[in-house]
């Protein structure tokens, strides 16, 4: 018997999609001047994004201002369209992980809980209607706090209706799932496909 009372709260990039950002850099920097700024290589790898990246995510900066900073600092002399088209191209299927979550979602909710701009959320349900498996997502550009802050993991919470005690977090990032279970959440750091699916299964018990 399933143990259905357990809610599922999956974070997107690299837990259901992967995540290309060197495709995506490729792409970009014949577009932009090195010359006149940095080129994309500061907004395209997750060590070394421009700190406007978290302005951006918690909402605090909309698309228009993001995509004129992107501009002056990178020297990127495209249009916005070719700009878009490239930074929602990132990413692909994690088809284990579809498959698995979108199974679980037979039995048990399943929510998402991101740290997104609004270039992503909601674009990439209609690039990606395989993810269309969930009940409720909580966007950190529009929550107005991101992951690993406890306000985001109390935000989602309350935009869900639900009780840490009852929620499973998945996801990649350790500082996330430290967050998670500061807040109360069971956590679990998200590997790899088979180490993710191993490590849900046994909850599924009674």
């Amino acid at each position: 018997m399933k143990n259905a009372h357990l809610h599922f709260l999956f974070d997107i990039g690299v837990v259901l999609l992967n995540i290309h950002y060197d495709d995506a850099l490729k792409r970009i920097e014949p577009l932009c001047d090195l010359d006149k700024g940095t080129g994309g290589h500061d907004f395209f790898h997750l060590a070394e994004r421009d700190p406007v990246m978290a302005d951006f995510e918690c909402g605090r900066v909309g698309i228009d201002p993001f995509f004129r900073h992107f501009a002056a600092k990178t020297g990127f002399h495209g249009t916005f369209e070719q700009f878009r088209a490239i930074w929602c191209s990132i990413f692909s299927e994690n088809k284990p992980m579809l498959d698995f979550a979108r199974d679980l979602a037979k039995t048990h909710d399943i929510y998402f809980v991101t740290n997104a701009g609004p270039l992503h959320v909601p674009l990439i349900y209609d690039l990606y209607p395989s993810l269309k498996f969930f009940k409720d997502d909580a966007v950190s550009c529009y929550i107005g706090a991101v992951k690993p802050e406890r306000e985001f993991y109390e935000q989602a919470l309350k935009k869900f209706g639900l009780v840490a005690a009852e929620c499973v977090l998945l996801d990649d990032r350790p500082e996330n799932v430290a967050g998670g279970r500061a807040a109360g959440i069971r956590s679990i750091l998200y590997e790899n496909p088979t180490q993710a699916i191993q490590a849900i299964r046994p909850l599924l018990a009674d």
